[in-house]
């Protein structure tokens, strides 16, 4: 994938707002699905908001491998993982993603659907994008490609955006210089939450938490030798990860 040179950071409200607009869209053409199913992963939330909003109550979902971990392809391009085999005979289906990037994922999913034989099926997404080759039945909005970042999966697509930053400039960076270099890739991260994607990428293995010159908590890649050896990591404020909510019983 080449380097992105935009990016889009969506919030849940957002996201909430534009499952309504699309709602709008399917419910003015006066399509009224009897089951609503989800691309999988990123078609799971706008899929289930849809339901909420239509009314529907028949939710499924089938996995399409187009894309792997974040900005990885699959290298056998898109295909259903798993076999599909629900009752579709005589109902109108709506299949749900949350993006037409490329379009393959629809185009790979369409024929195993037909095949079940539904009275209709019609397809809706919440962003077209310019280069997508398949054109969704409904969208809420049309833009220029640029990376969404959407919030069910912030901490997997920052995770990978985190790592990419200390892999073009090495040596330690504290939270603040994090969020700055984010800042001008049109990235305003919330630092509580950029504090979590640092965490996660420690305990993957990717990061690890050091201490500057300035007795600043830190993070710098896997075997760097950064800071000052004689500074105290103890000394330092270090970002709280986030607690568990459970209870402990």
């Amino acid at each position: 994938m080449a380097e992105a040179k935009k990016f889009v950071l969506w919030n849940w409200d957002d996201m909430y707002d534009y499952s309504r607009v699309l709602a709008g869209k399917i419910r003015a053409d006066k399509f009224k699905p009897d089951a609503i199913i989800a691309i999988a992963r990123g078609g799971y939330v706008p899929a289930r908001n849809l339901c909420d909003q239509l009314g529907v109550t028949d939710l499924l979902s089938l996995k399409v491998d187009h894309w792997g971990v974040t900005a990885t392809r699959d290298q056998q391009g898109a295909r259903l993982r798993y076999p599909f085999t629900a009752n579709l005979k005589g109902k109108n289906v709506l299949l749900v993603d949350d993006i037409a990037d490329t379009g393959e994922s629809f185009k790979t999913a369409l024929p195993v659907l037909k095949a079940l034989k539904p009275k209709a099926l019609r397809t809706a997404a919440l962003f077209m994008l310019e280069t997508s080759k398949y054109e969704p039945d409904y969208f809420a909005s049309k833009r220029e490609w640029a990376w969404m970042v959407f919030p069910w999966n912030f901490t997997e697509d920052m995770a990978f955006i985190v790592s990419k930053l200390f892999e073009e400039k090495r040596g330690a960076k504290t939270l603040n210089q994090v969020a700055a270099a984010l800042l001008e890739k049109n990235l305003p991260v919330p630092k509580n939450k950029l504090a979590d994607a640092l965490n996660e990428l420690v305990a993957r293995g990717n990061l690890r938490e050091t201490v500057t010159d300035a007795n600043e908590h830190a993070w710098t890649k896997g075997g760097e030798k950064v800071g000052n050896p004689k500074a105290s990591a103890g000394r330092a404020k270090k970002v709280p990860r986030p607690r568990s909510r459970r209870k402990h019983r």
